[in-house]
């Protein structure tokens, strides 16, 4: 099992993870509009390209094929901070652990190459699998965004979450 830069060739394996408008919120907020497509994503991916990046998209593989995708985002160089964006496992590998490995193998890649001293997130309330995977991999709650995403007709809760460098355990 290894992270890998993430591969344009992977857009339609990631797509078809996402099935509603709700989980395409739950999974990426406001980054895209449903219905999802190739050309959102391919366009979201263009800020990898940048002379200065802002994002960091990874794919974890098995067996060379995706099982996971997340995203450090939001790189502000000048504060040594990013966000972890955008963390997803194929829907016959949830539940099995490969969600923290690629949590922690993310994290790892964004403290040592990066040299990031904080990395953040944003998890909706009601999904406790990934607050518990955030948690094992070291991430505190900070607060709560009340109401601060909307799908369909409901408004969510969003927690908001981060794990400093010295923190981290390798």
């Amino acid at each position: 099992m290894e992270l890998i830069p993430f591969k344009l060739k992977y857009i339609s394996d990631v797509i078809s993870w996402v099935k509603s408008e709700e989980e395409m919120v739950q999974w990426a907020g406001s980054a895209f509009i449903w219905p999802l497509s190739q050309r959102q994503f391919r366009n979201h991916q263009k800020k990898a390209k940048e002379e200065c990046p802002s994002l960091y998209p990874f794919a974890l593989v098995k067996d060379d094929k995706i099982i996971g995708y997340c995203e450090i985002s939001d790189y502000r160089q000048q504060f040594n901070s990013a966000m972890l964006s955008r963390v997803i496992i194929a829907p016959r590998y949830r539940g099995k652990g490969y969600g923290g490995l690629l949590v922690k193998k993310a994290v790892k890649q964004a403290f040592s190459t990066l040299n990031l001293n904080r990395i953040a997130l944003g998890v909706f309330d009601f999904n406790k699998s990934a607050m518990n995977c955030y948690k094992k991999a070291g991430f505190e709650h900070e607060g709560t965004l009340r109401e601060s995403a909307k799908a369909g007709k409901s408004y969510w809760n969003c927690h908001l979450m981060s794990i400093l460098r010295k923190e981290w355990k390798c």
